[in-house]
């Protein structure tokens, strides 16, 4: 049964050439080609684009929120920029602060450094002027019992000697020189 099937297929398609341009069969050729694309566009439309559509709305949809997060990203990058360049900023004039204050407390320190170096320097020379003060008296008394010593020895030597009025006198002005000199260099 197929082989008769088979031959006689054979034979009409021998016999016509091409059975798609066939008069016979064209028309329902045609009819079936339309419905077919109909039926073929009704299940595209009612399935295949309402897929398509919402697999590219979900797409869509998941792009603009992509977008919209990375926008809201970004301004929140600049905002904390802007917000870190404010605290540098900030930081770079309390540093600033800090570093004048400190220069003036160093300032002010020297000044009370110099102060009471001045001050203890001070009290340290009117120490020593006392010091060379109480030495000069000293040194004047001992100036005046060695002028003291002096004249007794000359007295002694005076009454011991026989002596005349003007060798007295040359005498006595001698002395006084000699302790008037003794004097000069003391002072």
């Amino acid at each position: 049964m197929i082989a008769t099937a088979v031959a006689a297929t054979a034979e009409h398609t021998a016999s016509s050439g091409m059975p798609q341009f066939e008069p016979s069969v064209f028309g329902h050729q045609i009819f079936w080609s339309i419905a077919s694309f109909f039926i073929l566009l009704y299940l595209l439309k009612t399935h295949v684009l309402p897929a398509i559509e919402k697999v590219l709305d979900a797409r869509g949809n998941k792009i603009r929120s992509d977008l919209e997060n990375a926008e809201q990203s970004r301004r929140l990058a600049e905002k904390a920029a802007i917000d870190t360049q404010k605290q540098l900023n900030a930081a770079r004039r309390m540093a600033e602060q800090t570093i004048e204050e400190a220069r003036l407390e160093s300032a002010r320190y020297r000044e009370m450094a110099r102060e009471s170096l001045s001050q203890e320097l001070a009290k340290k020379k009117s120490v020593a002027l006392a010091e060379i003060e109480t030495a000069k008296q000293k040194a004047m008394t001992e100036l005046h019992h060695v002028a003291v010593d002096i004249a007794m020895l000359a007295t002694e030597k005076l009454i011991a000697k026989n002596m005349t009025k003007t060798e007295t006198n040359k005498m006595v002005q001698e002395a006084i020189a000699a302790i008037q000199e003794h004097k000069g260099q003391v002072h």
